[in-house]
């Protein structure tokens, strides 16, 4: 069996702070695909509250579009985009009507390029539905969080 040592928590802790997520960002989704030269492989998000998009490009150049006028964004029609050569990284408003499209585009000068897509959204920009007793409800509640999100990162580092 696996035991965890204070190594390995370090390391842990290390990727979430090269990654710039805050303790109040909660892990919605992550996507993995690849896609062709001058294509676009569309998303449609409808969570609620500030959202922040980072798109990892594992091989070749992909760029990310956003809007929430269209749900298939491309380079002449969206609002939010991140066209960079390594991280991309959009932050959506919680004012952003929903639901919001997300056009991840491939670079022409790439045959395929591979990507990661996580969606990240600020616990503290969405009202929250549940009534929590106590604040050591809450506290635990936050506690319970960073822990999955420290095991889901530590899963993917494994695999």
């Amino acid at each position: 069996m696996f035991q965890m040592t204070m190594w390995h928590v370090c390391i842990i802790l290390a990727f979430v702070v090269e990654l710039g997520v805050e303790a109040s960002d909660l892990l919605a989704y992550r996507f993995t695909g690849s896609i062709g030269a001058g294509n676009f492989s569309y998303f449609k998000l409808h969570r609620d509250g500030l959202v922040k998009l980072m798109l990892e490009t594992a091989s070749g150049d992909a760029d990310i579009y956003v809007s929430s006028a269209t749900l298939a964004p491309d380079y002449r029609n969206y609002e939010l985009c991140s066209t960079t050569c390594g991280t991309d990284e959009v932050m959506i408003p919680a004012e952003m009507i929903r639901p919001i499209g997300v056009g991840i585009f491939g670079h022409p000068l790439h045959e395929i390029s591979e990507y990661e897509l996580t969606v990240w959204v600020d616990r503290n920009s969405i009202v929250d539905k549940t009534h929590y007793n106590s604040e050591s409800d809450q506290e635990e509640s936050l506690l319970w969080t960073v822990v999955l999100g420290m095991l889901k990162l530590l899963l993917d580092m494994l695999m």
